[in-house]
């Protein structure tokens, strides 16, 4: 199921329109996969799902983007995320890992994401934070984001102009403003991604993504 709705929102005294798009996407219909960017094996698959009968599956390696657009817009993105936490604080790699990644991405191709990662200064009990520009990732922050067990939790990524950016999980149990390097991403999003992080073999996080829910406007000009 993919819905598109705009709205065209008008009140005295504001000389200027503003038009609102809602987007939602439940991962239902395999058709989905064609309007994705997607490398590896994305699939729709049914072991686990939020709502309706499948959930979108990155495994290691594969990546995909939903584009809502071409141009970079501000608003709102909703992730519903499903998290095995395999690597948690009971299990931990030997060595460097970047785990799945979920969530924004503009028009350059550069993004924000949460992730479970392994270094010296953070562990995968939690969700690291990274912006990246030109396919490179810069730093990785320990963003106190929990990842207390595994199931299925709501994260809401807020971009709603060009000096403020936010990230919550699970409505105000927790909660990321996202003040560094936020340069990266100051012009907005047109889409939502996701990756299968790297292979860890049999210790691999499982990764699934359902129900988004996005909310997009245009600046009045």
């Amino acid at each position: 199921m993919y819905k598109k709705i705009l709205l065209l929102v008008a009140a005295a005294g504001i000389s200027a329109s503003v038009f609102a798009e809602k987007i939602t996407q439940g991962f239902e219909d395999k058709a989905v996969l064609k309007k994705m960017e997607i490398e590896g094996d994305a699939v729709l698959a049914a072991d686990q799902k939020h709502g309706g009968e499948s959930a979108l599956y990155v495994p290691a390696k594969a990546t995909a983007v939903l584009r809502f657009g071409s141009e970079n817009k501000y608003g709102s993105a909703v992730i519903w995320v499903y998290d095995s936490c395999i690597n948690n604080k009971t299990s931990t790699p030997n060595k460097a890992w970047k785990g799945p990644y979920f969530g924004l991405i503009n028009s350059d191709d550069d993004k924000v994401v949460l992730f479970p990662c392994w270094s010296k200064n953070i562990k995968p009990l939690d969700y690291a934070l990274c912006f990246t520009a030109e396919n490179q990732w810069y730093d990785k922050w320990h963003s106190a984001i929990k990842r207390p067990e595994a199931g299925w939790r709501k994260f809401t990524f807020s971009f709603p102009d060009d000096k403020n950016l936010s990230i919550v999980a699970d409505e105000d149990k927790a909660s990321l403003e996202v003040d560094m390097k936020k340069e990266f991403f100051k012009k907005g999003a047109n889409g939502v991604c996701f990756g299968g992080g790297e292979d860890l073999g049999a210790k691999n996080e499982k990764f699934y993504f359902d129900d988004l829910e996005i909310d997009l406007k245009d600046a009045a000009k």
